[in-house]
């Protein structure tokens, strides 16, 4: 044994400079180059960089360097559900093969484990250990190309002013129609080539750094931060619902609301609040390698196969290039649309059971998609329902895949034992309803209980307390479930990484003048460390003139909010966005704190309907904002972009995208008729605003009558679910951390085989399960089915079978079929639509024309008296 000097993995510098390094043995460009997957050029041979780059890497990289690297990626990966089973295995062997020896002596590896060992050490220091991550992204970066020009930035803000207005037009709109991020990306590429080859090449110099208006080729990097600034316009923003309901007669009235120096506050405190939280968690969401964001690698994928250089290559014997690929699909998809959108509707609900008996209840319920819980195996053909409304199939582990769907399952049969066995009054109506109803059976009239938009109990009494359909009383039981389940079961299972950004946190500020990447020393982060950061101040400025402004907009508007509440929604937000966050990293499932903030609100602000929707929207704003801009930092730092560019378009797109959004909401709501009037509903504009309505109903509920009528009196087990929520995450995490070393302990001979299946539970997370149940009212099982198939059929067969295949294509086709979807769906709406040309037809009537279309019906007839439950005496 040699003496080897221990490594500073924080300090030590690995980059690979071809000009430093010693020449690369064939044998191990194609040994790489096989493992990479990557095959040599058709024309001459040759490797691409990539393959270049790592074989550099690992010629230069020492057995002890290599066994620090795999050592600290084994104790950050061990439990990583997007690292394959065989990936973990490899990585368990080589921990296992690395000698122990006695006090004093050198680790070391078996030399016949000493290239694989080298190999995965290359892979999560010097690029990515995610293949995913790997099809998307480079190991190497020219900080010459363009990125923040004069161009990008002008292209980038006429497509966020064009999604910002189209998005917010169509937002009340039943259905909508939206400008995804997937088609103003194809649509910034002729765009920015269009530039290119019309303007000429003037510009000057300042400080030695030339400023053209047409510096050359439209670049990679271009395209990117261009995609990056029109990503904020992809939803408008959630104070529309404010805005909406505030106004309007139909619900609370008040003129204020249309004031555009209430709007402009708005809209800049709840965007800007979330942003300037984005600081407190780059070092957790961001930096860490573990923190994949697995549904943002499609953005990436697009911008590969628009932009980077195309190889001859065979895989799999399939020459295409990913650009050609991209077309084809994208052409494919656009045409499919027709079918189930237009011509073949009963294609996309395939509620085909329901045929059969289209008036019989129990099986509407049982296997509706309309209406029902979609217990159907063959459900839909329709790409865009199948991938898009429930879970991001495509993009999901499979474990979580798997895991959601079970919750989903489960839960489907729990919704099916409340509705039939009628509890809680629940078989009195449809099953699965996201609607509020009245003990007639009919959609709860709110305006019924109000004067003043303040709740009226003599009013109330001649009413009607509200009722939940079946479902959607477990999806409010589990909401409160996972609250405690997600925060307490993240916490204590990632407490290192937590503790780990906690500490940054306080270093940040106690060594302001550090570097925001100390201690991160993967590939991505040390590249990104050559670029000028974005200081922690710069975020802590932004959040404290907002936090100003909040206090401003609450004290001078009427409001009925407090500062103390908005205080109180902040700290939650605080303490939440940490584990949240963690599990949207690693899984792509998003967890929103609206039903949380609904009922704290509630409790400390009874009948205070508008400042309980003031606060939501402060809460939830709050925490998409922050998720979605370190969303987009992510796919910057995975495609290099300078952090202080995407700060500036992140900041300058927010700005224009809310100011566009409130000039549409203005107009809407003065010039629009019959604006959320549901009675012209068949109008062409199709205006129901059916979105703005259940924002409104959720503050009548959870705000005017209360939330301790409804847990005191009304659903009294939704109390418990709380509780049950904590008690799931501490049998978790007992099962899942303490259990094993218990049996470490007592069977010590079978420690590797339990530290195998260790790492295979810790993948099952109660967190996802219960996400699972919380997409029913009104989405089900439909809406999920066959993309569980298209998922298993590409992220499993595909990918074990055809593994080189799956990486230079996967994502790309993905990316493809949603383009070529969204751009179908713009022109069928236009052309067809929008202005009634509608085809009637068996194929296009039969899925609704029974019970599931018709909203489904209740197991148990109304009593004779007219009504069910308690009399107006006894109501809540």
């Amino acid at each position: 044994m040699t003496d080897i000097k221990p490594v500073d993995l924080d300090t030590k510098e690995y980059d690979i400079d071809t000009a430093d390094v010693r020449e690369i043995t064939l044998h191990t460009e194609e040994w790489i180059a096989q493992k990479l997957l990557i095959p040599p050029s058709d024309v001459d041979g040759t490797y691409p960089r990539s393959v270049t780059v790592i074989s550099q890497a690992f010629e230069n990289m020492s057995e002890a360097e290599a066994i620090a690297i795999v050592k600290k990626a084994w104790d950050q990966h061990s439990s990583d559900a997007n690292l394959t089973a065989e990936h973990k295995d490899v990585l368990q062997h080589l921990i296992e093969m690395i000698g122990e020896g006695k006090e004093g002596e050198d680790e070391s590896v078996p030399p016949e484990d000493l290239e694989e060992l080298k190999y995965q050490a290359c892979l999560f220091h010097h690029w990515s250990p995610y293949q995913q991550v790997r099809s998307v992204t480079t190991p190497f970066d020219d900080q010459d190309e363009e990125c923040e020009t004069f161009r990008c930035y002008v292209i980038g803000i006429i497509w966020v002013g064009i999604a910002a207005f189209v998005n917010q037009f169509f937002s009340p709109r039943q259905p909508p129609i939206q400008l995804t991020v997937a088609v103003i990306q194809l649509l910034l590429y002729p765009s920015g080539r269009l530039w290119q080859f019309i303007f000429p090449d003037w510009g000057f110099k300042v400080r030695g750094v030339r400023y053209s208006l047409n510096p050359g080729p439209w670049t990679q990097k271009e395209q990117l931060l261009a995609t990056l600034m029109a990503s904020v316009a992809n939803v408008p923003p959630y104070i529309d619902y404010n805005i909406f309901v505030q106004y309007l007669p139909k619900f609370y009235n008040q003129p204020f609301a249309l004031n555009f120096g209430y709007m402009v506050m708005m809209m800049l405190t709840t965007q800007f609040m979330g942003f300037g939280m984005v600081g407190f968690l780059r070092k957790l969401a961001v930096y860490p390698a573990k923190a994949m964001w697995p549904t943002l690698l499609p953005t990436l994928a697009v911008n590969k196969a628009l932009l980077a250089p195309n190889r001859k290559e065979k895989i799999n014997g399939w020459t295409m290039t990913r650009y050609t690929f991209f077309l084809l699909v994208s052409a494919i998809a656009f045409i499919q649309f027709w079918v189930p959108n237009y011509l073949f509707q009963a294609i996309s609900t395939f509620n085909w059971m329901t045929w059969i008996a289209p008036n019989n209840v129990v099986l509407a319920a049982i296997t509706g998609g309309a209406s029902g819980l979609g217990f159907n195996p063959i459900s839909s053909f329709d790409w865009n329902q199948f991938t898009a409304a429930v879970f991001p199939v495509m993009f999901m582990p499979i474990s979580s895949l798997v895991l959601g769907v079970s919750g989903m399952f489960v839960a489907g049969f729990i919704i099916l034992a409340v509705w039939y066995t009628n509890t809680q009054y629940a078989g009195y109506l449809p099953i699965n309803s996201a609607d509020v109803f009245d003990n007639t059976g009919l959609p709860f009239n709110v305006s019924r209980i109000l004067t003043n938009n303040e709740f009226d109990e003599a009013k109330y009494r001649a009413y009607s307390p509200p009722y939940y359909a079946a479902a959607n009383l477990v999806v409010y039981g589990a909401f409160f479930a996972v609250y405690p389940m997600s925060f307490f079961y993240t916490v204590i299972m990632e407490w290192e990484i937590m503790k780990v950004s906690l500490r940054d946190l306080y270093d940040g500020f106690k060594h302001w003048k550090r570097s925001n990447y100390y201690g991160f020393d993967d590939y991505f982060s040390r590249t990104m460390s050559k670029y000028a950061e974005v200081p922690q101040w710069w975020y802590m400025v932004i959040l404290l003139i907002t936090f100003g402004m909040s206090i401003a907009l609450i004290e001078h508007w009427n409001t009925k909010a407090t500062v103390w509440m908005l205080v109180v929604v902040m700290l939650i937000n605080f303490v939440c966005l940490f584990p949240f966050t963690i599990v949207m990293s690693y899984t792509g499932i998003q967890f929103t704190l609206n039903v949380l903030v609904e009922l704290i609100v509630g409790y400390a602000l009874p009948g205070k309907g508008i400042a309980m929707m003031i606060l939501k929207a402060f809460s939830v704003q709050i925490q998409i904002q922050c998720q979605n801009f370190l969303t987009d930092q992510k796919v910057g730092h995975y495609g290099k972009l300078p952090p202080r560019s995407m700060f500036r378009v992140q900041m300058l797109a927010t700005i224009v995208a809310g100011l566009v959004t409130l000039g549409v909401m203005q107009f809407q709501l003065n010039d629009v008729e019959h604006m959320c009037d549901v009675k012209y509903q068949t109008s062409h504009e199709k205006f129901t605003c059916p979105s703005e309505t259940v924002f409104f109903s959720a503050s009548v509920i959870w705000a005017v009558v209360g939330p301790k009528k409804i847990f005191d009196s009304q659903y009294p087990i939704l109390r418990w679910c709380f509780l049950i929520g904590f008690g799931i995450a501490l049998l978790f995490v007992f099962l899942q951390k303490f259990v094993p070393r218990m049996l470490k302990k007592r069977y010590p001979d079978r420690a590797s085989e339990i530290t195998k299946w260790e790492a295979r539970f810790k993948e099952v997370n109660p967190s996802i399960i219960c996400y699972g149940f919380l997409n029913y009212a009104p989405y089900n099982l439909t809406y999920v089915w066959s993309g569980v198939y298209l998922a298993f059929f590409f992220n499993v067969y595909i990918r074990k079978r055809f593994p080189g295949w799956w990486e230079k294509y996967t994502y790309v086709f993905c990316s493809a079929m949603n383009t070529g979807i969204a751009l179908s769906a713009i022109i069928i709406f236009f052309a067809l639509q929008y202005t009634n040309v509608n085809l009637t037809w068996w194929g296009n009537t039969v899925s609704f024309a029974g019970v599931d279309g018709a909203g489904g019906a209740g197991i148990v007839p109304i009593p004779d008296k007219g009504f069910f439950g308690p009399d107006s005496a006894h109501y809540p």
